[in-house]
């Protein structure tokens, strides 16, 4: 199956790509990476040969044909749309947290800061928001991780970022 993502280098379209390529999906991103994060994440992403980028939708469509069973990920403006040639859902993104999450956007000075801030807004781990966006195309079943082990990895990205 191709997945069409996009933007794919936003951090939820990061973990949308990552999931899919690692069920052995074929991804096709489309995101202009403008930022040093994007550039990140295409590292981790782009080596692997089922994922092709573009870097607008246009791009794609001038190089590659619509099969007619792609599936479409679009997010934008607090939520996701999925295309498929069935149907077309549209899902409200919750308060989320994980790897590569938007830090300017909150205040965190430490870790306790980012864990009390997931206790208060009852955010979704980024993981199991994608794992229950694409419930049919993502099948594997993976071990619970403790919010603790999900806390201190969403941390190093942070401070991976602050060094790049």
């Amino acid at each position: 199956m191709v997945v069409v993502v996009h933007p794919s280098f936003h951090w939820i379209g990061y973990h949308v790509c990552k999931e899919l390529l690692q069920e052995g999906h074929v991804v096709i991103g489309i995101d202009p990476i403008k930022d040093k994060r994007s550039d990140l994440l295409y590292m981790y992403v782009g080596r692997n040969s089922n994922f092709q980028h573009f870097f607008q939708k246009s791009d794609k469509e001038n190089h590659m044909h619509n099969s007619g069973s792609e599936v479409e990920v679009d997010i934008k403006k607090g939520k996701v749309r999925i295309v498929t040639s069935q149907r077309e859902e549209r899902v409200e993104i919750p308060a989320l947290y994980g790897e590569w999450m938007p830090m300017a956007d909150h205040s965190f000075q430490e870790k306790g800061d980012l864990r009390k801030w997931i206790e208060e807004t009852e955010a979704v781990y980024v993981g199991d928001f994608v794992k229950t966006l694409l419930p049919s195309y993502l099948t594997r079943n993976m071990e619970e991780e403790s919010l603790e082990e999900r806390v201190e990895a969403t941390w190093r990205c942070r401070k991976l970022l602050e060094r790049v």
